[in-house]
């Protein structure tokens, strides 16, 4: 008889996390032709709902890239060219921002084998979630950044999670604002078959 095993994820967050643009959670209205304006927030529900993905901008963080993440949004059909509608055209990498990692990321049998975005288990993904906030003195630190190791241990540390596919990854998630304690959280990757990573979408819910 198998024994399915529920694994809950432990979000560590770093004293001295990267450093982020304070947003607003207040809803204004223009007085210009009565015209909303849209706001962009990090929290909703009065507390309730925290979003920990990364903002993608053109100057955030990107692996081998010194200028960050550069131009990655375009719009090939404008309204304003006479488009029927506007429709952007996305690309970037896809272990860019907020992100998750797929067992063939740097293990090459899997990759070969499928195991890609598609194959993730969104049991693992969405479930409980305890954030700690961990001191800088301690022996036990967690990477609030791109990766989950520094690059000296860059490989080394992927391998160790990767073998087992027991345990997935998600990098670089937000968490420098939100209070530590018991939440749910959910991340949802694109249904990507054959990719090793994926843009993720990240929230803590109380």
């Amino acid at each position: 008889m198998t024994k399915t095993m529920f694994l809950p994820l432990l979000l560590l967050l770093l004293s001295a996390a990267a450093a982020s643009t304070s947003v607003s959670t207040e809803c204004t209205v223009s007085t210009m032709d009565d015209y909303p304006v849209p706001v962009r927030r990090e929290v909703y529900g009065d507390g309730r709902i925290f979003d920990i993905s990364h903002r993608y901008t053109m100057d955030m963080p990107s692996w081998e890239r010194k200028d960050g993440l550069g131009r990655f949004l375009w719009l090939p059909a404008s309204m304003k060219n006479g488009s029927l509608a506007n429709n952007s055209l996305m690309k970037l990498p896809t272990h860019s921002g907020t992100h998750v990692d797929a067992p063939g990321h740097m293990i090459d049998r899997y990759f070969d084998a499928g195991f890609d975005v598609d194959t993730l288990d969104l049991e693992v993904l969405n479930g409980p979630a305890l954030l700690v906030d961990v001191p800088r003195d301690s022996n036990i630190t967690g990477v609030d950044f791109l990766s989950v190791a520094c690059e000296d241990h860059l490989v080394s540390a992927h391998l160790e999670f990767f073998e087992s596919r027991e345990v997935i990854l998600v990098e670089g998630l937000k968490l420098d604002d939100v209070p530590t304690g018991i939440y749910n959280v959910h991340c949802l990757p694109l249904r990507l078959p054959g990719a090793e990573g994926s843009p993720i979408r990240c929230i803590l819910i109380k």
